[in-house]
């Protein structure tokens, strides 16, 4: 079970979520930027990404310590670790939450909750949206990470 000590992420105009004290240390090691996107491919319509480089256009977020718990995510200053959204994903992101740890025998990101996603959760937890088809791979299969924009 994922601690839910760590960062509130304001994304500007769409609400906020929660980012794991465990995701909150990954971000910092793989250099304090994490962009979370939306994009084709997957086992559901939309696939769900992680970059560590920031695309043209994305929402820039504001990493905030949850109040009144202090930071568990080793660095004094909650603001140096970055975070971004793009503009499609954003609306989706409202009261979820981002972890990371050992799923599906490997170690990635992944959101815990969608709330602002209608529908059952795909059991991957790698996309959103209608099936995309009994051929449709998904990114767990593929061994999909991070992928740099």
């Amino acid at each position: 079970m994922a601690s839910l000590t760590g960062v509130v992420v304001q994304i500007p105009g769409h609400g906020s979520f929660t980012v794991t004290a465990e995701a909150a240390m990954m971000i910092d090691v793989f250099g304090g930027t994490l962009h979370c996107y939306q994009g084709s491919g997957g086992c559901r319509k939309q696939g769900l990404y992680f970059s560590r480089t920031e695309p043209k256009k994305y929402l820039r977020c504001l990493v905030n310590e949850l109040p009144g718990r202090g930071s568990t995510i080793g660095r004094n200053d909650a603001q140096e670790i970055a975070m971004s959204v793009s503009r499609d994903l954003a609306p989706k992101l409202d009261g979820a939450v981002l972890d990371f740890g050992s799923y599906n025998k490997m170690q990635r990101f992944v959101w815990l909750s969608l709330p602002g996603v209608p529908g059952p959760a795909c059991t991957c937890r790698r996309s959103v949206g209608a099936p995309a088809g009994k051929r449709s791979p998904c990114l767990d299969d593929a061994g999909v990470g991070l992928c740099d924009i």
